[in-house]
């Protein structure tokens, strides 16, 4: 029967017919273990393996699901000897670091490894000051304030550098959208195809193609017609080698994103570090500066999404709610008027603007 149930793959089954048999239950339960692990599930084999004691296998799987927690708590039941303990834990470590998932690893130090300084600098990492001073404070290492020093000026030159560059695209890109709407409302099958009117209007003769071809490439693609940078300033690939460590910051910004919280809170918890530790001057630059990029949000917000004019859409009947023009009902073109056909409607499916929350700081420095 379980040479079938394995065939057939019918664990579950299984497990609901020999619920009431506890020594087949749990033949069954490892077997359906062995294949969530040959499956990569590993959580669910984890807490399989778990149910049945086997808590080394337990601890495995869950290792391999980078779930640390469960992974320790089952390799303390195994039991592991201290050493063993100590080793897993630094190799787990290294995971929530990688993901920066700063909490999680700095807890890990603490708890597993009790190595109070390596935990205060990987909180600091992720802003969580307070954290860091109150285990600072509990475990009585007023030496360690100095390394919370040192992450509070980390942190603020990295806040400060991230606020400047977003006030410079702001700056950049705004005006540049307004440019490239402009040119596609004046012309808008230029704007798709790249084509550039004449400056004299004069008729082109009909024995001269003016569309582009594969070969062309003096025009540029579709994504970099319309920027400023000229054909003889490089390639893509010999740009992209050229990265300063600003875009690497940026780029592993975005890798974290997801595990880290919301830069309005890591702003807020620096500045309220930044003040705790004396360092008023630092921290009213921060607050001043993130005022001033919340300030630039909310004031470009309606351009952007064009907030007025969906209103005014929305009052004439002619927007989302008020249905498709006449002159628009059918069914979609082919061929080349279907391209721009495609491009028109997205224009109008234009999305909602986001909330841009204020950003809420402290009293004293006002």
């Amino acid at each position: 029967l379980e040479q079938y149930v394995v065939k057939h793959e019918l664990y579950s089954d299984a497990l609901a017919l020999y619920r009431y048999q506890t020594e087949r239950y749990d033949e069954v339960m490892r077997l359906y273990a062995e294949f969530l692990s040959s499956r990569s599930k590993f959580k669910e084999a984890g807490i399989a393996y778990e149910y049945l004691s086997d808590y080394t296998s337990a601890s495995e799987a869950y290792r391999a699901a980078n779930l640390w927690r469960e992974a320790l708590s089952s390799a303390t039941l195994v039991p592991l000897s201290a050493s063993e303990i100590a080793e897993l834990a630094l190799a787990l470590a290294d995971g929530p670091v990688e993901s920066k998932d700063f909490f999680a690893a700095a807890s890990i130090h603490l708890d597993y490894l009790a190595d109070v300084e390596t935990a205060v600098r990987t909180w600091c990492k992720g802003y969580f000051f307070a954290e860091a001073l109150r285990v600072v404070g509990l475990r009585g290492r007023r030496n360690l304030l100095e390394t919370v020093d040192a992450g509070l000026t980390e942190g603020s030159a990295a806040v400060t550098e991230l606020l400047a560059d977003c006030k410079s695209q702001l700056g950049a890109q705004v005006p540049r959208l307004r440019e490239l709407r402009l040119k596609k409302a004046e012309d808008p099958l230029a704007f798709l195809d790249g084509t550039t009117p004449t400056a004299s209007g004069a008729d082109i003769p009909d024995n001269i193609s003016l569309a582009p071809t594969d070969t062309s490439t003096s025009g540029g693609t579709f994504m970099t017609r319309y920027t400023s940078r000229s054909s003889g300033s490089g390639t893509l690939s010999t740009t992209a080698t050229r990265k300063t460590s600003k875009n690497r910051r940026r780029e592993e910004r975005k890798r974290a994103r997801g595990k880290k919280a919301p830069v309005g809170a890591e702003v807020a918890w620096l500045v309220e570090g930044l003040m705790r530790r004396k360092m008023r001057e630092r921290a009213a630059a921060v607050e001043a500066a993130m005022r001033k990029v919340v300030g630039m949000c909310h004031g470009c917000l309606d351009e952007v999404f064009q907030v007025g004019e969906r209103k005014m859409e929305r009052e004439d009947g002619d927007g989302p709610a008020g249905g498709v023009p006449e002159e628009e009902e059918g069914a979609r073109p082919s061929g080349g008027d279907g391209v721009f056909w495609d491009a028109m409607e997205e224009g109008r499916r234009r999305r909602e603007a986001p909330v841009v929350k204020a950003f809420e700081g402290l009293a004293l420095l006002e």
